[in-house]
């Protein structure tokens, strides 16, 4: 390895004693191998890092070096430009992280050929693409990032899906266990035998010389969330006509939608009536809570309008014997204790995501697991460290699975 491609920084150990560090430009390759991210294998290098006062040992490499994504005008502190990255020339020396044990600053242009904040680079702007792959600000986004039960990033386009079985033994009640027994009922989490490949989606970053010194760090990441804001919520339709229709690359078979009538007998083909909406959302197992709702608009009004919908004010008030019953002392109603359904949040989306008149039913506490790949492309990290190109590739890629099928509910009105 080339003898500059090494960062040397300071960090602060628990106690507020400043050691040393480093960097190596294989560590991405490392990283990338062993799944984790280059912030994580530095925190599980160097574990005695005050992580609680000054930050991960990341941060804190990234301070001493004086790279900064945010401004802290308080501190003296402004956002690092691409000029002072590549170069490794006129760091700030604010070093504010590392204030409370003397100087901590390192200058990256006395670290070989190679500047120690170029070496940081890639994981600064992994970092940034995180953050935007993950906090999606659109209104599909984020209703969508809600639905999801549990997310994880990787640093890799390759993941093991885990297989949670509760179907061994199938006996729903537990019986009595003597001393030191297996209990019968048992849940066993384990891995699939394949590993799953994640859709791999590109973005190059290119700065001219003359933009270097024009461009913060905080322009890189606006220029990532627009770059990648199309391709996210195209990507959300395939995620989500995946997890409905079946997706090869994780083995999920299409969901079999239920009719409609098999909730309500006397209801008419296209149409949704008030008894199979509300016999549709209630559970008796009590093992689910349909709390999510994904359909098209025209389905959406379908439910909205549904025959036999309760009114609070009826309008019929001409005739005999129309209108409401009123509140006369004799007209007693049951009260019904131990049936509670919530309102669902409604997901709209195009008729080509989900088949018209089907609406899809989950509960979103049990049902998506969504994986994220946001790794650097290796070979074009190292070519733009050493080479000292102005040219950086991002690789990343995001996937949504069915956690939990019993988690779901699809029915069809078209029957």
């Amino acid at each position: 390895m080339n003898q500059g491609a090494t960062a040397n920084f300071k960090y602060l150990a628990s106690g507020n004693v400043l050691k040393d560090g480093e960097l190596r430009l294989e560590d991405y390759q490392t990283a990338a191998q062993a799944g984790m991210s280059v912030s994580q294998l530095l925190s599980q290098r160097y574990p005695d890092a005050d992580v609680d006062m000054y930050g991960s040992v990341f941060q804190q490499g990234m301070h001493s070096l004086g790279i900064y994504t945010k401004a802290r005008p308080d501190r003296g502190v402004r956002i690092s430009n691409m000029q002072e990255i590549f170069s490794g020339q006129n760091p700030q020396m604010a070093g504010e992280s590392l204030s409370g044990a003397g100087s901590g600053i390192v200058a990256p242009s006395q670290q070989g050929t190679t500047p120690a904040t170029r070496i940081f680079f890639p994981e600064v702007v992994m970092q940034i693409m995180n953050e935007v792959l993950q906090e999606d600000y659109s209104l599909e986004g984020r209703v969508w990032a809600n639905m999801i039960a549990s997310k994880e990033t990787i640093g890799s386009e390759m993941f093991t899906q885990p297989l949670i079985n509760v179907e061994a033994p199938k006996a729903e009640r537990s019986a009595p266990i003597s001393q030191n027994a297996l209990p019968k009922n048992m849940v066993s989490i384990t891995t699939s035998q394949y590993a799953k490949s994640i859709l791999t989606n590109s973005i190059g970053l290119q700065i001219s010389d003359q933009a270097l010194m024009r461009t913060p760090l905080d322009l890189v990441g606006i220029i990532f969330t627009q770059q990648s804001a199309g391709e996210s919520l195209a990507n959300m339709w395939s995620d989500i006509a995946a997890v409905i229709g079946g997706n090869l690359d994780t083995g999920d078979a299409a969901i079999t939608p239920q009719d409609f009538t098999d909730f309500d007998s006397g209801a008419a083909t296209g149409t949704c009536t008030q008894a199979g909406w509300i016999k549709f959302l209630y559970d008796p197992s009590r093992k689910i809570s349909i709390d999510s709702i994904i359909c098209d608009i025209d389905t959406f009004l379908k439910i909205q309008n549904r025959v036999g919908r309760p009114v609070m004010f009826d309008p019929n008030t001409t005739g005999t014997n129309t209108g409401n019953l009123g509140t006369f002392g004799l007209n007693v109603e049951p009260n019904l204790l131990n049936v509670s359904l919530g309102v669902p949040n409604v997901l709209v989306v195009p008729t080509s995501v989900v088949a018209a008149d089907t609406i899809v039913g989950f509960d979103s506490r049990f049902a998506l697991r969504q994986v994220t790949n946001a790794s650097a492309e290796y070979a074009a990290t190292e070519k733009m460290v050493l080479q000292r190109s102005n040219f950086w590739r991002v690789d990343w890629g995001r996937m949504a699975y069915r956690l939990f099928d019993s988690a779901f509910r699809v029915t069809t009105l078209d029957t």
